[in-house]
């Protein structure tokens, strides 16, 4: 019997109504979104498997919500029993498109109708297959579509929770009646004792219902009987209303025909519908948004132009600078843009007035009385223009060979040489940017002590130089050999089978030891005087050396010429040769006393650089080509005598 005789323009108030769930997505679904969609999904369109949670409403008029967060990739593939009992709430299975631009969005949802013909086909599918009733969360699936602006942190998007419409309205037979006024208090009370211990125990027809209220019982559990005999089903509605349990009867219809679209946000004039937009920059910390844009372009990289990029080692790599000054600024910018996070430079001077023009990282401020370390500054503004990285600076002179030490400052020079090898020793590149060639030699013999990954960087007027130091020069044989393999190559030509040569150091090209350089020079010599527009393009292409080198599978041990691609980019330079056996700065002899002797040796070689060339050899390198010098003289002389006989003797044969 119908409860009501219908009014008219209002519908049948004994029919059956369908409750669409109301959505709500957690900023985390989108943080999870864009860490996917960059790093993963890239260009791809293809639905993705997400979870969806939702629990029943307990007031009336209030839908059910169907929530989305950060765990609805993660559970995408478990069991309903887990999800349950992990969240205190029910998961249903969706489908996720992501489209790739707002034309490929707007083309989608015109063609909305088909997806959600093909969810409620599948829908149709599980019931008729008994599907749906071994796992009744399948009968409420939903569809998700979306378009994430990654660089706005803006995302568009529509939920569809596709429902089954029956071709003639499901009935109440009955009126509603409340089981206090069915039962008595009395029974009331316990079959709602009894309803909540049935629900503790997993029954596998204990379906949850959506909204409290009359018109809305049961909806999936009717459409799931269809396939069935029609008849009457006798429901109890388990509803935790805050009033009285109620129980419930309804009769069932069947039609795959599918409804209900979320209804989406309408123009000002109320026009027309559009997909919800959620707008995250303005809730978001500006921290967070830097850290995020920054790896938002590194990561398109992988897109298209480099889909083999290794960021992570990138990120993660620990980089020196000795230098704070014109080519230090410009390096140290330079791999902000790479996404290095841990940087740290070290220099002993301060902030002149002629230095922020051409320094990057200064300001005019920074240079007021000559106060502020350039390490220090320089670190402080990196930490400005990006807070997520680790910049520090380290005020300290490189002691370099040729320039004597008095005794009052052995103890200094002591001190900063044990503190520049600790921070060599802790890094993984240095950078060699200092403003003189002896300057060099120390972290030079560093790094080839330490194995660490050297770049070094020098300007001219016109010209300048940017290479990377080999390997040093006694490696690991085990790692060497399994880098090698991987790589395919030598150390030397990048040709298989190629006899094993390290590349040298910006000293191995000298046959004698470094000296004072800025002795007897004028002014314009002894500051660096180059075109401003060198020192950003050194300092560039000595990142990108580094980033080519980090991404060889070689590492350090990649060759000077590499044909086999598996690098990224070029990892070498037209300067880059052979190392010199004799080289003082990375030779094995040079190494091997420095590893015995610590700053001893360092104290002979400072005081004395003529101790290098007789450690080294090139001592006697010299009086050889001394000695064949002068032998070639003696023949060049005794030639010319011979030539002056000859022209004489033939003067008189002429004359006879």
């Amino acid at each position: 019997m119908q409860s009501s005789t219908p009014q008219p323009g209002r519908p049948d108030p004994s029919n059956v109504l369908f409750d669409p769930f109301q959505s709500t997505v957690t900023q985390g679904f989108w943080t999870e979104l864009s860490d996917l969609k960059l790093g993963t999904l890239r260009l791809s369109e293809e639905p993705l498997t997400i979870s969806g949670f939702w629990g029943p409403s307990n007031y009336e008029g209030v839908p059910p919500q169907l929530q989305v967060d950060n765990e609805s990739f993660r559970l995408a593939h478990s069991s309903a029993e887990v999800s349950v009992g992990i969240r205190a709430q029910h998961e249903v299975p969706g489908t996720l498109h992501n489209l790739n631009s707002i034309e490929r969005f707007r083309a989608f949802q015109a063609n909305k109708r088909s997806a959600e013909q093909a969810t409620a086909l599948q829908i149709w599918q599980d019931i008729l297959s008994g599907a749906a009733e071994a796992q009744p969360r399948l009968l409420q699936r939903f569809l998700l579509f979306t378009f994430a602006d990654l660089k706005l942190f803006r995302y568009h998007y529509w939920f569809a929770f596709p429902a089954l419409k029956p071709p003639a309205p499901f009935t109440l037979e009955q009126p509603v009646a409340g089981l206090t006024s069915a039962f008595g208090p009395q029974l009331a009370a316990k079959v709602a004792r009894a309803c909540q211990s049935w629900r503790e125990r997993a029954h596998t027809q204990l379906q949850p219902d959506g909204k409290p209220g009359t018109r809305q019982p049961a909806w999936l559990l009717l459409i799931a009987q269809d396939g069935h005999s029609a008849r009457c089903h006798p429901l109890l509605a388990w509803q935790q209303v805050k009033r009285e349990a109620a129980a419930q009867q309804a009769q069932d219809g069947c039609a795959p025909e599918a409804a209900a679209w979320e209804p989406g946000r309408r123009r000002p004039d109320g026009s027309v519908q559009q997909p919800r937009v959620a707008e995250l920059a303005a809730s978001m910390d500006p921290s967070a948004l830097a850290h995020s844009a920054v790896h938002l372009n590194l990561g398109l990289m992988r897109w298209r132009a480099a889909p083999a990029l290794d960021l992570e080692k990138l990120a993660t790599a620990k980089c020196l600078l000795l230098g704070a000054g014109t080519l230090g600024c410009a390096v140290a910018r330079t791999l902000l843009g790479w996404g290095v996070s841990s940087i740290t430079l070290v220099d002993s001077g301060r902030v002149a007035y002629s230095n922020p023009v051409r320094q990057s990282l200064f300001t005019f401020e920074d240079s007021r009385g000559g106060a502020t370390p350039k390490a220090q500054a320089a670190a402080a503004s990196l930490r400005c223009i990006y807070p997520h990285v680790e910049a520090e600076g380290r005020q300290l002179t490189v002691p370099m060979p040729g320039h004597p030490l008095t005794p009052a400052e052995l103890s200094q020079a002591e001190e900063d040489a044990a503190k520049l090898d600790a921070l060599v020793a802790d890094c993984d590149v240095v950078f060699l940017l200092m403003d003189t060639r002896e300057a060099r030699w120390l972290p030079t013999l560093l790094a080839a002590t330490h194995g660490k990954l050297a770049i070094n960087a020098a300007l001219a007027f016109d010209t300048f130089l940017v290479m990377r130091h080999g390997a040093p020069p006694v490696p690991d044989a085990g790692f060497l050999t399994s880098h090698e393999a991987r790589a395919g190559t030598s150390r030397s030509s990048g040709r298989p089978g190629s006899a094993p040569q390290r590349l040298g150091c910006y000293f191995c090209s000298d046959v004698v030891a470094p000296v004072d350089s800025t002795v007897d020079r004028p002014l314009d010599q002894m500051c660096t005087v180059a075109r401003p527009g060198l020192a950003p393009i050194a300092g560039a292409l000595a990142v990108e050396m580094m980033a080519s080198v980090l991404q060889h599978p070689a590492g350090i041990y990649a060759p000077a010429l590499d044909t086999s691609g598996a690098g990224f980019g070029a990892s070498r330079n037209p300067e880059e040769g052979q190392a010199f056996s004799q080289c003082t700065a990375c030779s094995a002899c040079v190494v091997q006393q420095y590893k015995q002797q610590g700053w001893q040796f360092l104290q002979q070689a400072l005081q004395d650089p003529k101790g290098l060339e007789d450690l080294t050899g090139l001592t006697e390198l010299q009086e050889k080509a001394a000695a064949a010098a002068e032998l070639m003289d003696l023949d060049h002389a005794g030639s010319m005598e011979s030539a002056g006989a000859l022209e004489e003797g033939g003067d008189e044969w002429t004359a006879l």
